[in-house]
């Protein structure tokens, strides 16, 4: 266990990326949705300093900061009617820079102002995150940082009891994650930072626990970077804008979007199919939920190609 207060040795965190491949934007409504991590992650060292400053750097989007533990606020997680409003308290000593940097500066703000108390601010520390995840592909770059960070600031401070391993931890370092997602998109469904801290293959519907799939059918997946920058907050509002317009029509999508979550779920677990049967089952449900993704505004024609 590391506390703040006695000398503690550099350590190295990480978390995955994820992939949804079912119930994407309608999970954000409580509609299922199936995701799974993937083999790219984002990595955190973790260095002590000599001094009670604490410097965050991101070489991947060229982001510095140092910040000086004493002048950062104090929170909790009850001080903002919204995460996101942690803007307002950032000191005027820190430059926010533009970009997915700002969003990484106002999330660290936030949870070192919600985590450590002034009694763990004495000693400083040093976190260079590098990732493997392109940031803004729909891959969860962001959710893999803030789990990875809120597990940092959580074992500085000597809150984690199994290093982040033990189901306690991990439901903590999730509800942490949580918030920082708040920061980054506003709405989150909280799919992203769930994948991220368990890890594996499961169904998630928001407020409920998420369940594992346990599959005997071998899933390969091609990702494809398109190399199209999105905005995750700025598409879930596109979604509540179109469905504040047409309530009846949007929530069923989002409930034919659920029904073939559910189905997915079900061949995933399916025993003794023929796999070719399920290939079949599994392209058809695929070409109608990207048809239905694509009635919501959040396709691209470069997918449509």
């Amino acid at each position: 266990m590391v506390a703040m207060h006695r000398e503690w040795s550099p350590f190295v965190v990480s978390a995955p990326g994820k992939l949804i491949l079912f119930g994407e934007h309608a999970v954000v409504y409580g509609k299922a949705a199936i995701a799974g991590s993937l083999d790219m992650r984002a990595y955190a060292l973790v260095t002590p300093r000599a001094d009670n400053k604490a410097r965050m750097v991101l070489p991947d989007i060229d982001v510095d900061v140092l910040f000086d533990s004493h002048t950062l606020p104090l929170l909790q997680s009850t001080s903002l009617s919204h995460p996101s409003e942690v803007e307002a308290l950032v000191p005027d000593s820190i430059n926010i820079p533009e970009g997915p940097g700002r969003t990484a500066v106002l999330t660290f703000v936030y949870l070192y102002g919600c985590i450590f108390a002034e009694r763990d601010r004495n000693t400083g520390f040093t976190i260079c995150v590098r990732s493997l995840l392109p940031v803004g592909a729909g891959l969860g770059s962001s959710a893999a940082f803030n789990v990875a960070l809120s597990a940092t600031l959580l074992q500085l401070t000597g809150q984690l009891r199994e290093e982040g391993a033990g189901a306690g931890d991990r439901k903590l370092i999730n509800q942490w994650a949580f918030h920082g997602e708040q920061v980054a998109h506003g709405t989150p469904s909280g799919i992203d930072n769930s994948v991220a801290t368990y890890g594996g293959f499961l169904k998630y519907v928001r407020g409920e626990p998420s369940v594992n799939l346990e599959s005997s059918h071998a899933l390969r997946v091609l990702i494809t970077n398109t190399n199209v920058p999105k905005s995750t907050k700025a598409l879930v509002a596109g979604v509540r804008a179109l469905r504040d317009q047409h309530p009846s029509v949007v929530d069923g999508v989002l409930d034919s979007i659920h029904s073939i979550s559910i189905s997915a779920a079900a061949l995933f677990q399916s025993v003794g199919e023929d796999e070719a049967y399920l290939e079949r089952r599994m392209q058809d449900i695929i070409r109608i939920n990207h048809g239905l993704l694509s009635t919501l505004g959040v396709s691209h024609r470069s997918l449509e190609r």
